[in-house]
């Protein structure tokens, strides 16, 4: 009698696969910033489009971050823009239809338009997390330049990102002439270093529960998991809490962060640009999907609404989720 399977462990294949509590956290946060964009959650930047003191919202500043030569890299006063195209809201967001090169169609400098594709001078690429564009080479810092795009409202990110990030930004919709001085300001700080709000950060903490899927096999895996709602007021804190707590007994399906990780398709590289073809949430869940690949929100509750100060506002969600693993 063959006893391999007593000296195996059960549930993983190779011990550098991403397991199941980073998998529900991947499918979340995908699927919330997916979701989201489809009832509206961005907001449309034209070319010129001044704020209520005067300042142009498409004008972009230096990046303060010193791992670009000075010159290189420019930035937006909000992070988080939007590449996805097929968004079913309408106005739909400011991105070209150049699919090799997905996002922007192009950027202004002193108001000539270089489209995504130009190369020499002024080629360049975007890195859409962090708001910016970075050019192949140095243009000079005296440079006009501008981008028509759309940035998304609620950012969605990982609770595990935050503790490092020292700086909660505020105020970001509120443009005036601090975002174009250097050498001061809150926009100091590189991009990386802000959390800009509202937020939703996704957590998956240490409670799990277990039981039988069926005869011969398989467990039904319920995980708790935190939705830490950040806002600048009570108002919107309350939204985002209205958002994620309605969402009980939804159903998502899943995609196996594995296989895209041994495929190579990532939608954004390391530097945060897309790659060539990038696959939205719907894409990577139709090419990628997880055996036995949904998962359930069930559970709802609040656990927690506070108001630190007058410009922080916070709000816990937990849901449990539950996931069918038919070969453990």
């Amino acid at each position: 009698m063959s006893t391999e399977q007593h000296f195996n462990l059960k549930g993983i294949d190779d011990i550098f696969d991403t397991t199941l509590s980073n998998e529900l956290q991947d499918n979340i946060v995908e699927f919330l910033d997916w979701a989201l964009l489809q009832k509206g959650n961005y907001y449309n930047v034209t070319v010129g489009e001044l704020s209520p003191q005067g300042y142009d919202y498409s004008k972009l500043r230096p990046s303060s971050n010193e791992n670009y030569a000075s010159g290189v890299a420019w930035e937006g006063s909000r992070k988080n823009w939007v590449w996805q195209s097929g968004v079913a809201s309408s106005p739909s967001p400011l991105v070209g239809d150049n699919n090799t090169i997905p996002g922007i169609s192009g950027v202004y400098v002193d108001d000539t338009f270089y489209a995504s594709n130009t190369v020499g001078t002024y080629a360049h690429n975007v890195d859409y997390f962090n708001g910016r564009v970075v050019f192949d080479s140095a243009i000079p810092t005296t440079s006009k330049v501008q981008v028509e795009h759309s940035y998304k409202w609620i950012n969605v990110v990982y609770a595990n990102n935050l503790p490092w990030i020292r700086e909660i930004q505020y105020r970001t919709y509120d443009q005036n002439g601090e975002f174009l001085q250097t050498g001061k300001g809150r926009w100091e700080q590189p991009a990386e270093m802000r959390v800009q709000l509202p937020a939703i950060a996704v957590e998956v903490v240490p409670r799990r529960g277990m039981r039988g899927y069926q005869l011969g096999g398989g467990q039904y895996i319920n995980t708790d998991v935190l939705f830490h709602c950040l806002a600048e007021d009570e108002l919107t804190r309350n939204k985002l809490v209205d958002i994620v707590s309605l969402q009980n007994e939804k159903k998502i399906f899943m995609f196996d962060s594995n296989s895209i990780a041994s495929s190579g398709d990532f939608p954004l590289d390391y530097r945060g640009f897309p790659t060539s073809g990038a696959l939205r949430y719907p894409d990577l869940v139709n090419k990628h999907y997880k055996d036995g690949g949904s998962l359930r929100l069930a559970n709802a509750s609040i656990q927690g609404m506070d108001v630190i100060n007058s410009n922080f506002s916070a709000g816990i969600v937990k849901l449990t989720t539950e996931v069918i693993r038919p070969k453990i």
